[in-house]
């Protein structure tokens, strides 16, 4: 099953882009990451999915979940 998550990260030197994490394509550029949380955060809870925040180097940074799922928590 393909990952329907919003990303955000950062591509092509200064710019940040958010990413459906399907690769279907139709990435929206952003001239700061703030501007590109914003909108993701938007798109994700219009789409009830997560928006998963990279780092400048590309890792995972943050999570927030928009979805109705609950989330697989032990304890």
């Amino acid at each position: 099953m393909p990952e329907r998550n919003i990303h955000v990260l950062r591509v092509e030197g200064l710019q940040w882009v958010i990413e459906p994490g399907d690769s279907s394509g139709g990435r929206q550029f952003f001239p700061n990451r703030a501007e590109a949380i914003a909108a993701g955060a938007a798109k994700a809870q219009e789409q009830r999915v997560d928006l998963i925040i990279h780092t400048r180097d590309g890792r995972i940074g943050r999570r927030k979940s928009f979805s109705s799922a609950p989330l697989d928590v032990k304890g």
